[in-house]
């Protein structure tokens, strides 16, 4: 293995457990097997030698609030490298490459934005320059990576904009599909009149946990009115993953069966093929499988569970070939590879495409700033990124999102994921609704985007990531995105 050092002289920037989720990557962006120790002066990376690669961290920058930031590529070498410093170089290359990508593509820049640039690149440049002075460098360092972070909201924001434009001629609304999870309990008059005026679409769960609560009794009856409620208000009907691979997702009494395979796979056929045949042709789209990648579970592998994912896909499209079938997957930059041998999802996702099973598009499970086996907090360009790499698959993507409203202890909620020590509040998940959802709209590969958790006062997946509080009150992210229904979407 080879070692790089890093030198962190203002290490309150990064969060206490952010080593543990720290990773490398090599130009390919995949991340490697490694070791990274934080030491009394900063961080150890221990990685395959030979090779340059670029440190992913959570920062805690100015202003902004924690989030993953990266460096350039490095290479090793024996002078250890100033860390805040690298992560400035990184995130503002990041931001001048994709200015310079959206200008290609025909985005109109404003000059003033180009202007700050330029003096945010003189700052970094005395940080660079003054590396003899590490605490000094640092300080520098870190208000050119606020101004940075600033700057990146400002271009996304412009992007989102002209691209939303672009895509509505004349004035015209998206169709996308805009929903969230009805979640365990029919809705009352309340939420309802909240949920229809903000979505035009809904996930109804078919959790297999509850449905099948004993083996071989199926009990229907709150999907058969969630799926009545959809119809009677003309919105569309996606049905959350029949297959979901966590604890949450599957009976109690399946943990009788672990370990054979061959009896787990059926019982999960027989789910999928009863609840296809009960509800064909009143559910617009069918989740076929998600979390793929969400750890272990009855001890399956992933070639397992994949197995079964494309056996529930046949069977959908055995059953009902008009409707559109989907496969899910979470954790879409695959931050997990570097900590467990396991396939990226992108790369499983291929394999799935490349088996012309006919599927109609990718689902990305986006959890955002929960941890672990979630998705770290990222900026919008990072995420503008990734959603660009995905479409590169050729097929629609369903993009669903859970972000924390707070953190601490919440008794309804059902998987280990916590949100991380970032200060979440009501009003940042607004802040984060107002600026990532534009942006995940404005992509052209998006054909829906649903809230996957709509309460936090019923049993739910994730820690107050709900629209809805323990009370049974809106949040204001909610009425965001009503607004930004209103002014986007039919």
């Amino acid at each position: 293995m080879g070692l790089i050092r890093f030198l962190v002289p203002r290490p309150d920037r990064m969060p206490a457990e952010g080593v543990a989720r720290a990773y490398i990557t090599g130009l390919d962006e995949i991340p490697w097997p490694s070791r990274i120790v934080a030491t009394e002066e900063g961080l150890i990376v221990d990685r395959p030698p030979g090779e340059s690669g670029s440190l992913y961290v959570p920062w805690i920058v100015e202003g902004y609030g924690e989030t993953t930031l990266s460096t350039a590529s490095l290479m090793e070498r024996t002078q250890p490298y100033l860390l805040e410093v690298e992560l400035a170089r990184g995130t503002l290359n990041r931001l001048r490459n994709q200015l310079s990508a959206w200008e290609a593509a025909g985005m109109q820049v404003d000059p003033s934005l180009r202007q700050r640039i330029q003096e945010v690149v003189r700052e970094f440049a005395l940080a660079a320059v003054t590396q003899e002075k590490p605490l000094e460098a640092c300080k520098r360092a870190g208000s050119a990576l606020a101004q940075v972070m600033k700057l990146m909201v400002a271009l996304a924001e412009s992007y989102s904009q002209q691209a939303l434009a672009a895509r509505r001629p004349n004035g015209s609304r998206l169709t996308t599909l805009f929903g969230a999870d009805l979640g365990e309990k029919l809705l009352d008059p309340i939420a309802s009149r909240n949920f229809l005026a903000t979505f035009n679409a809904a996930v109804v769960p078919f959790s297999w946990h509850d449905t099948e609560k004993t083996e071989g009794r199926h009990d229907w009856a709150r999907n058969d009115r969630q799926v009545e409620w959809c119809a009677a208000y003309g919105l569309k009907s996606c049905s959350g993953p029949l297959l979901r691979f966590d604890t949450a997702g599957v009976p109690d009494w399946l943990y009788l069966w672990e370990g054979d395979v061959e009896a787990i796979t059926g019982f999960m056929t027989e789910f999928v093929r009863a609840t296809v045949a009960r509800y064909r042709g009143r559910v617009q789209v069918w989740q076929c499988a998600g979390r793929l990648n969400a750890g272990d579970l009855l001890g399956l592998s992933t070639e397992q569970k994949l197995k079964m994912a494309v056996r529930a896909v046949e069977i959908v499209r055995q059953n009902d070939s008009r409707t559109p079938a989907v496969v899910t997957f979470d954790q879409p930059w695959g931050e997990y590879v570097a900590q467990m041998e396991m396939d990226l999802p992108l790369h499983l996702a291929d394999t799935l495409i490349r088996a012309n099973l006919g599927l109609a598009g990718i689902g990305l499970e986006i959890n955002f700033g929960f941890h672990p086996r979630g998705t770290q907090p990222r900026d919008l360009l990072e995420l503008s990124r990734q959603l660009d790499r995905w479409s590169t698959l050729g097929l629609p993507l369903l993009v669903s999102l859970v972000v924390p409203s707070g953190g601490g202890k919440d008794p309804l909620a059902r998987l280990k994921p916590q949100p991380v020590p970032s200060g979440w509040t009501p009003e940042l998940q607004e802040q984060w609704a107002r600026q990532y959802v534009p942006l995940i709209l404005s992509k052209p590969a998006v054909q829906a985007v649903v809230w996957n958790q709509l309460r936090d006062d019923e049993p739910h997946d994730l820690t107050f990531g709900g629209l809805i509080d323990r009370q049974g009150r809106p949040k204001p992210a909610l009425a965001q995105l009503a607004g930004i229904r209103k002014q986007h979407l039919l």
